[in-house]
């Protein structure tokens, strides 16, 4: 094997580990990771990879008037402190990694259950952040959604 050779295999292995790591990055974001856009990365590319981030699980939709978008959901026990922080770092990483309008929507609900909702309209599309307490099962959602080009 030629100096060359090893040099293209060494590139080659380089770029296979840098491909492996972005793939990692991109589908294994947590809480407290709000640094990279990575949940907001793999959000928007969903329809396409079918990754989601590490603890979601994501799924298209479809809205009022046949808007068409993607909800990954985290859950966790009801009205877990762990849950606020989930929403908050998610919103963090939204508001770091697109620029828009914001919007913070009412928590008032019709049940003991609870929400926060906030938006962000982009030249991109709709990102919404939501957190539900749903006292019937015991558990708390919180939800990165994306609906492109609606805004």
């Amino acid at each position: 094997m030629r100096l060359n050779d090893k040099l293209t295999t060494k590139q080659t292995a380089k770029s296979a580990v840098d491909c492996l790591l972005g793939f990692v990055l991109a589908t294994s974001p947590e809480v407290g990771f709000a640094g990279a856009c990575d949940r907001v990365t793999a959000l928007e590319n969903y329809n396409t990879t079918g990754f989601s981030p590490k603890g979601a699980m994501c799924e298209p939709y479809v809205g009022l008037a046949n808007v068409q978008g993607i909800s990954c959901r985290w859950e966790f026990p009801f009205r877990d402190a762990e849950a606020s922080r989930a929403f908050n770092d998610l919103w963090t990483e939204v508001t770091r990694c697109k620029d828009g309008a914001q919007k913070q929507l009412g928590s008032s609900v019709n049940h003991p259950d609870s929400y926060v909702q906030r938006e962000l309209i982009t030249s991109d599309g709709l990102y919404r952040v939501t957190q539900k307490d749903k006292g019937q099962i015991k558990r708390t959602l919180v939800f990165l959604s994306f609906e492109r080009g609606n805004s």
